[in-house]
């Protein structure tokens, strides 16, 4: 993959740090963009029906690539209404979107919370850093600083995530000054030198390494170290409903998915631009961000064992007390995995 600096070194760099949330909030779906000419992987010999439901409407992050290209391949599979938007889980448990790319700890929580909701594959690692100020040399050295968070909930995916990586490094959260506050800019608070620990994904994650102001350091990345490289964090996720209903439909939009992750180049500067023109993550004064952001992960969906992460993730909730559910029982409730493993036989490369 096309590394951050590397962009940054070509002059791709973004020098004001975006927040997650602003890029995701100005999303709304367009017109479709010219294809890349990336080639395309022959489709599939397996027989399969017509997908129950010619539409099809996808959630996605600035760091999910495979998705922004996938309508195409979904073209192929018998999609014909092909939409995009980021709603994320309250728009699959609202009924806005149908299929959505979900960060592992939310896919957990979320179910052990009662949502139904359920994890089909997995899609990448992590695309998350967690940055401390100079005179905090790891996450270790957390213990007794202060940190300011949103919220103290399991569905809060940056105190979640924090709290995860604390215990992963040794540190139980309790031994850590977490204060809530729930309207704060976390970024400009550590900015400030008022927190000593902060959690940012995707575009800001990129974009915060290109802020003058930031005289930070990354404590932990979630692409490059282990082991938190060597787990999936995204999965693809649907409603248990949805599944029941389209079973053939979610095996056909999980194979276009992962067709399209096959096509990718190392730079995914021709995604980047599919999903702006589209007029997702703010539009085209962002592809560089979102460029960037597509950069940090590798699609190599085959490599990663999702059972595996769901259980990884799930104990390090458990031991964050942020999760009900056994690390088996996370497994079991939250996932179902016979398309993928279908998949990683049927579209052998």
């Amino acid at each position: 993959m096309v590394g951050r600096r590397e962009l940054i070194r070509r002059g791709f760099g973004v020098v004001a740090a975006v927040a997650v949330g602003d890029v995701l909030a100005a999303c709304a779906p367009a017109a479709v963009s010219a294809p890349s000419a990336t080639p395309i992987p022959a489709p599939s010999a397996t027989p399969l029906p017509p997908p129950e439901t010619k539409t099809l409407r996808l959630s996605l992050g600035p760091c999910d690539a495979p998705l922004m290209i996938s309508e195409r391949y979904l073209q192929d599979e018998g999609f014909t209404d092909i939409q995009f938007d980021s709603p994320g889980l309250a728009g699959l448990t609202g009924g806005k979107t149908d299929l959505a790319g979900m960060f592992m700890p939310t896919l957990a929580t979320a179910v052990d919370g009662g949502k139904a909701v359920i994890g089909l594959g997995g899609l990448h690692t992590g695309c998350s850093e967690f940055w401390t100020p100079q005179s905090v040399a790891t996450l270790k050295d957390v213990r007794g600083h202060t940190v300011v968070v949103n919220a103290k909930t399991p569905d809060n995916l940056g105190y979640s995530m924090i709290a995860m990586a604390l215990k992963n490094a040794g540190v139980d959260p309790s031994e850590v000054n977490f204060v809530v506050q729930p309207d704060a800019d976390l970024t400009k608070l550590f900015l400030d030198g008022k927190s000593d620990l902060l959690f940012l994904a995707t575009t800001g994650a990129f974009a915060f390494e290109t802020n003058p102001a930031n005289k930070g350091h990354i404590a932990l990345d979630q692409a490059k170290d282990p082991p938190w490289s060597q787990q999936d964090c995204c999965v693809l996720t649907v409603t248990t409903d949805w599944l029941r209903a389209n079973p053939v439909a979610a095996k056909r939009a999980l194979r276009a998915i992962y067709r399209a992750a096959d096509s990718l180049p190392k730079d995914r500067a021709d995604a980047a631009k599919v999903a702006t023109d589209k007029g997702l993550f703010g539009g085209a004064k962002n592809v560089e961000l979102v460029r960037g952001a597509s950069n940090m992960v590798p699609y190599d969906w085959r490599t990663y064992d999702v059972a595996a992460s769901m259980r990884f993730h799930a104990q390090l909730l458990n031991a964050a007390s942020l999760l009900k559910f056994t690390p088996d029982e996370a497994v079991t409730k939250a996932t179902d995995l016979r398309f993928a493993k279908e998949l990683a036989i049927e579209l052998k490369r």
